[in-house]
């Protein structure tokens, strides 16, 4: 039997991975909602970084409202897909989550956090394929549609 003293120094030797989060939203076209941060050179879904004592799918949420101004609750979103992003400087995990309802954009105001997101759009997934260098991992994973859970994303060191 292990003490928990044991398993601490155990869990101190093991390598740490951050973790983010994205939200999934479809209008009646089958386009998802991206965005354009002002700091990536390609489009994205709408979240970021899963803070400390936070779930992903709770990060999901909260940067889903401070992205856009969606307000989803925990029920309204279901697990996607993982991506494993590998580059010589990180190792991280993005968790992405479907909303479960079609987005009406006649009914929704999406109010971007202006410090950080440019502007957005909703996108199909055969503009995403024919011009894949533009978009996310994560953003190409859903437009391939392969119903795959986990994917790998090597990443290229920034210069």
């Amino acid at each position: 039997m292990y003490e928990r003293e044991d398993i601490q120094k155990y869990l101190a030797t093991r390598v740490a991975r951050p973790s983010s989060a994205g939200v999934i939203l479809v209008n009646q076209q089958d386009e998802a909602l991206l965005l354009k941060a002002h700091y990536k050179p390609y489009w994205s879904f709408p979240g970021g970084w899963v803070d400390d004592q936070q779930t992903p799918a709770q990060a999901a949420l909260r940067e889903l409202v401070e992205e856009t101004g969606i307000s989803l609750r925990a029920e309204d979103i279901t697990f996607a897909y993982v991506v494993d992003r590998i580059s010589d400087i990180m190792h991280t995990y993005q968790f992405m989550f479907r909303g479960n309802r079609i987005i009406d954009e006649t009914q929704v105001t999406i109010v971007l956090q202006a410090d950080e997101i440019a502007e957005y759009r909703f996108v199909s997934r055969e503009a995403i394929l024919a011009d894949p260098v533009n978009y996310g991992g994560a953003v190409l994973v859903w437009a391939r549609d392969t119903g795959e859970g986990y994917a790998e994303q090597p990443l290229e060191a920034a210069a």
